[in-house]
């Protein structure tokens, strides 16, 4: 999953920057419990957990 595109299922907000659902990003890290920590499009990471990410089309 590390290295995987994937695109937000719903809206996060995590270090006082929201997301909104279809918003695309890089896995950096998966996490215990199925969370991850993602880098956005935008620069910015953010940390969904698996069910909140499908993986993106290429």
């Amino acid at each position: 999953m590390r290295g995987d595109r994937v695109t937000l299922t719903t809206d996060i907000e995590a270090l006082g920057t929201r997301h909104k659902a279809g918003d695309q990003g890089t896995v950096e890290e998966l996490h215990t419990g199925g969370h991850l920590t993602v880098r956005m499009d935008d620069g910015r990471h953010n940390f969904p957990t698996q069910d909140e990410v499908t993986t993106a089309q290429r």
